[in-house]
């Protein structure tokens, strides 16, 4: 990526950051703003800084056990060091992969890239260190799509929604399990799932596009979404299916990577003193961080937020709930840009020493033959 373009995100994510962060608080009145961060509780706000970091650590425990998986070391940390790959460089690339998908276009794709060159450092295969990130990202991701599932199950059933919202629920609920049927059957039937997404697509953009549309590019695309679900599907398949023991372990570290981060939202809203319910925050937090993935703006910015507040607002929230979203967003979306500015930095130290490739040959040096005299 040249300066330019990281020049242009920069600003771009300023901006639209100093635009949401002044707005806002705007919502509930500027003085009562002023009221909840002047009275708020320090220790509370302390402990929503380690529940980040506490969340970070897990994804990094996934990542590095999935690491020991694809390239035969095991699940010993003690034997991932001794290759450049134990707990601390797991969780210096994590925060370099957080970081990286606030910033960089593309998301959780420019965090997948980050993740990928950071293991190639320490010598990782390109096959071993793909399956190792796209093991991880199915694992992370699964578990936000089944905590997303619980919440739309959970608006659809309140009774205080209105028709509007329930059927926007029952829909998004729709399209997500479309999604995991698209997915299998990616797997199984790659050619006819092909064949049945591009005719899909195709009609679709003709209604939208009409002769713009092409459908050799639509056919590309179809190609890549099969493709791409596929290697995800085979990637779970083999490295969890096969190890049910390690599989459950990995999807408790999985569910707590989440559940950390929810903790952080939880005691930020406790520590400004705004009254919500558990299970509503719950509830907004999935919906919100599930929208929030998706390749709008970076790193969700705006989409979290709006989505959040107006998700605590259909639950019976009042407009004071900006303000902690707005902490905790402090927490989740800017800090991990700093850092990992610092660390990415770090993850090349020591480098040379695993640059090698795994199971290639070492050179021996050549003898220099003795003139003779």
């Amino acid at each position: 990526m040249s300066f330019k373009t990281l020049l242009r995100s920069g600003l771009y994510l300023a901006s639209l950051g100093l635009a949401v962060h002044l707005v806002l608080p705007r919502i509930p009145g500027i003085e009562r703003s002023f009221v909840l961060i002047s009275n708020s509780s320090g220790p509370l706000i302390w402990a929503a800084f380690l529940a980040i970091f506490a969340s970070y650590a897990c994804y990094a425990e996934i990542l590095g056990r999935t690491v020991g998986a694809t390239t035969g070391l095991g699940v010993s940390a003690r034997s991932r060091k001794r290759h450049g790959l134990g707990r601390w460089f797991m969780f210096r690339l994590t925060v370099a992969e957080h970081g990286a998908s606030k910033v960089l276009p593309g998301g959780g794709s420019a965090a997948a890239a980050v993740t990928y060159a950071g293991l190639r450092i320490r010598g990782l295969k390109p096959t071993r260190g793909a399956l190792a990130v796209a093991t991880t990202s199915v694992l992370v991701y699964g578990t936000l799509t089944a905590i997303f599932l619980a919440s739309l199950v959970y608006l659809v059933l309140d009774q205080e929604l209105n028709r509007a919202a329930t059927v926007a629920s029952v829909f998004a609920l729709f399209l997500t399990f479309c999604a995991l049927v698209l997915a299998t059957l990616s797997y199984r039937s790659p050619n006819a799932t092909r064949r049945f997404l591009t005719g899909v697509l195709y009609r679709v953009g003709r209604l939208l596009l009409r002769r713009r549309w092409s459908r050799r590019q639509t056919e590309l695309r179809a190609a890549r979404v099969v493709l791409g679900l596929q290697y995800e599907v085979r990637a779970l398949r083999e490295q969890l299916l096969y190890h049910p023991v390690a599989a459950a372990r990995l999807f408790v570290l999985a569910v707590l990577y989440w559940a950390m981060d929810a903790a952080c939202l939880f005691l930020i809203f406790v520590s400004l003193g705004v009254p919500t319910g558990g299970v509503e925050l719950l509830v907004a937090y999935g919906v919100a961080t599930t929208f929030g993935s998706l390749p709008l703006t970076p790193g969700g910015l705006g989409v979290v937020e709006a989505t959040m507040i107006g998700t605590l607002a259909l639950l019976g929230a009042g407009p004071e709930v900006a303000i902690p979203v707005l902490g905790y967003r402090l927490f989740n979306f800017w800090l991990p840009i700093p850092l990992a500015a610092i660390l990415y930095p770090t993850l090349h130290v020591g480098s040379a020493k695993y640059a090698r490739e795994e199971g290639a040959p070492e050179r021996r040096p050549k003898l220099r033959r003795k003139k003779p005299r």
